[in-house]
């Protein structure tokens, strides 16, 4: 059971730490640092260069879902888009690679 032997050491001996700084006073800051936490206090905050555009709500709920459901559909048609013109590549690629029948006698 030394750790608790060990805690209550580390315990003593912060408590005799704060004992003895306890009664001391952080030191004078040089009048160069004053200076400038002054100017810094002093500083005013600079104000926002860009605004955000206020937010545009749709006039209703209902019309707020046909414009999520069209979002929907076009992102929808756009990714089957890409997916036919990558099976149309992929087979191009692949049909390339096989001799024709002209080209290959034992058909």
């Amino acid at each position: 059971m030394s750790w608790k032997h060990d805690l209550d050491a580390l315990i003593e001996s912060t408590m005799a730490f704060v004992q003895d700084v306890g009664g001391q006073h952080a030191p004078e800051l040089p009048p160069v640092l004053k200076t400038v936490e002054q100017a810094l206090r002093e500083t005013p905050n600079p104000a926002p260069t860009a605004r955000l555009a206020p937010m545009v709500f749709l006039a209703s709920e209902r019309d707020q879902i046909r414009q999520r459901v069209s979002n929907f559909k076009a992102h929808q048609q756009k990714l089957a888009q890409q997916r036919e013109e990558y099976y149309l590549q992929t087979k191009a690629r692949m049909m390339a690679s096989f001799p024709s029948a002209k080209e290959n006698p034992l058909a």
